[in-house]
């Protein structure tokens, strides 16, 4: 059992109580007891190793989760008061706090190696599974110093569980892929590509899943997106809010619709991703298409739209439109705007 004391003499009697119950749930590949001290040997082992981590403060158990390409560079960072007190990084939570009680306060845990493409999918999953203070209020889910309230907490609770979020949770679990923790966050880019990711810091990143729901690219901003496909900011959040397909073959979101998805396209600069941003601007003339199925359900045809389907079916348009809303059967056919996933 841990016992909340205030003497600052008995931080060594609090830190292993909550550095025990930490590793006990994390279940880490390393364990580092004092950041401080443990540094030289933190230092060489993960040099050249990619993965996540947590870093607990053992003076008041609250943890970050974070993850880096070079674990043994992001962690001479913490250990580097200078870049601790650095403008552009002092108003980071975990930053203040290491500054404030001390690296020698803190343990390190190295959670997991892995691959650079799935880095930060893997960060995005403890961050929603632990919900550890510091990135809490990092990413924007409360003001520096707030205390959650009962309401706050519970969509936390949600957002770990991957429920059903509302609009405020939503907003929430969107904020924790902005910035450090964006898929293209810190990555060599071309410079058409760097001027896209300098607006990534404020605002949400916009997931797009094709009409099967296959997850194909994450931006970094609604207004990057919509630059690239010839749209516009308050069109795309149309889309994001109402959940239609945009042209026919694409759905936008703030959220993935599983944590664990990962996107089929990583770099900007490459051919994958011109020919995915080439057949959105070639679609350009869909505004909903139709799609038609036989009566056990199986795919017969997509169409651009309800015009088109009228002339080729030789049906009309209020009957098509009507039998689409509802996925309900008109004679020998199923209509819908959308791909009937079986």
């Amino acid at each position: 059992m841990c016992y909340y004391i205030k003497d600052i003499y008995d931080y060594p009697l609090l830190s292993t109580c909550f550095l025990t119950k930490v590793v006990e749930q994390v279940k880490p590949v390393k364990v580092y007891n004092n950041f401080k001290n443990d540094r030289i040997h933190l230092l060489k082992e993960q040099k050249t190793k990619t993965g996540v981590y947590i870093l607990v403060n053992l003076v008041n158990g609250h943890n970050y989760v974070g993850s880096s390409v070079n674990l043994a560079g992001r962690m001479r960072n913490y250990l580097n008061n200078a870049f601790l007190k650095n403008q552009k990084n002092s108003n980071m939570p975990i930053v203040k706090a290491l500054l404030k009680y001390g690296q020698d306060n803190f343990a390190v845990l190295i959670v997991e190696y892995t691959e650079i493409k799935i880095l930060t999918v893997r960060e995005t999953y403890y961050i929603s599974k632990f919900l550890p203070y510091y990135n809490v209020l990092n990413t924007g889910y409360s003001s520096l110093g707030y205390k959650h309230t009962e309401v706050t907490k519970q969509m936390l609770s949600d957002l770990a569980k991957n429920r059903v979020h509302s609009e405020d949770t939503k907003t929430l679990i969107s904020r924790a892929l902005v910035g450090q923790n964006n898929p293209f966050y810190n990555k060599t880019h071309s410079t058409k590509s760097k001027l896209r990711m300098s607006e990534a810091n404020s605002a949400h990143p916009v997931y797009v899943y094709n009409s099967y729901k296959i997850l194909q690219v994450i931006f970094p901003s609604v207004l990057t997106l919509a630059k690239l496909i010839n749209s516009n900011h308050s069109t795309i959040l149309g889309f994001i809010k109402s959940g239609e397909l945009f042209r026919g073959d694409w759905y936008f979101s703030k959220l993935p619709y599983n944590i664990s998805d990962i996107p089929l396209i990583f770099d900007f600069s490459s051919i994958e991703f011109d020919n995915f941003i080439s057949d959105v601007n070639n679609n350009s003339n869909i505004k909903k298409a139709v799609f038609v199925y036989n009566l056990k359900r199986e795919f017969i045809q997509k169409f651009d739209g309800v015009t088109q389907a009228k002339r080729e079916l030789n049906i009309s348009h209020e009957i098509i439109k009507k039998h689409a809303l509802r996925n309900k059967p008109y004679k020998i056919y199923i209509f819908s705007y959308e791909r009937l996933i079986t």
